[in-house]
C-alpha cells in the first residue's frame, strides 16, 4: 500500500481503509419545517448563517431570529452607517444583509447574546417567542477558527475556538431541552476527518458537536 495517514483495518485476511464518499441524504418527513417556521440561528451573520437563513426563508417563509454577539445599532441610524462606511466594514455588511432579507419579504428580528452566556440566551428566547411564538428550530452556526502550530497557542486562544461549538452548545441545550423544538442544527467540519495543521482546537471543537449529535 502507498504511505498514507488513513486509518486501515485487517479483517480474515483483507485490509481495508477509509474512504469518503459523497452521500445523498434524505430528509425525514418528521423533520421538515413547517411554513412559517420561527428558526432561531446562532452565529447569524457569519458566512453559513446568512446563507442558511435565506434558503430558510426562501425555501419555508421562515421567520428569522438572527442572533448575533453585538447588538445592531438603532433604526435610525442604518443609512448613515451603510452610506459613511468603508469598504468590507462588517457592521454594514450585517446592516445590508437585514435588509436584504426584509426587501424580499421575510420578517427578522435581530437579537444579541453570547452563546456562552445561558442567562443572555434565554433571555433572547424569550424575547424570540414574544415576537413571533414558538420557536420551530434552532440553526447552531457559531464558530471561531483560529490557524496556528500547537505551540503558538496559549490556552486563552484555544479557549476562544472552543467556545461557541463547546460551551455554546451546552448552553443551547441548557435553554432548549430535548423535545422543547422540533428540531436543532449544528454545524461541525470536515476538519475533524481532514485535520488541517494549526487545527488542533478547531478539530477538538467538532468533534465535541460530532459527539453531542449522536
Amino acid at each position: 500500500a502507498r504511505p498514507g495517514r488513513r486509518t486501515a483495518a485487517l479483517r480474515a485476511g483483507v485490509r481495508y481503509e477509509r474512504d469518503w464518499r459523497p452521500r445523498a441524504l434524505t430528509v425525514p418527513e418528521d423533520a421538515a419545517l413547517p411554513r412559517g417556521a420561527v428558526c432561531l440561528i446562532t452565529g447569524a451573520f457569519g458566512g453559513i448563517g446568512l446563507t442558511v437563513a435565506r434558503r430558510l426563508w426562501r425555501d419555508h417563509g421562515a421567520r428569522l431570529v438572527l442572533l448575533g454577539r453585538s447588538a445592531l445599532p438603532e433604526r435610525g441610524e442604518w443609512p448613515a452607517l451603510i452610506r459613511q462606511a468603508p469598504p468590507g466594514d462588517p457592521l454594514a455588511a450585517r446592516l445590508r444583509a437585514v435588509e436584504a432579507l426584509e426587501a424580499e419579504g421575510a420578517e427578522v428580528l435581530t437579537l444579541a447574546a453570547d452563546i456562552c452566556n445561558v442567562e443572555e440566551v434565554e433571555a433572547a428566547r424569550a424575547a424570540a417567542e414574544a415576537r413571533f411564538g414558538r420557536i420551530d428550530a434552532v440553526i447552531h452556526a457559531a464558530g471561531v477558527v483560529d490557524d496556528a502550530p500547537i505551540l503558538a497557542k496559549t490556552p486563552e486562544s484555544i479557549e476562544q475556538v472552543l467556545a461557541p461549538k463547546l460551551h455554546g452548545t451546552m448552553v443551547l441545550d441548557s435553554a432548549f431541552p430535548d423535545g422543547s423544538v422540533g428540531l436543532i442544527v449544528v454545524f461541525s467540519s470536515s476538519s475533524t476527518v481532514t485535520t488541517p495543521p494549526g487545527q488542533l482546537d478547531y478539530v477538538a471543537a467538532n468533534s465535541f458537536l460530532n459527539a453531542w449529535a449522536e
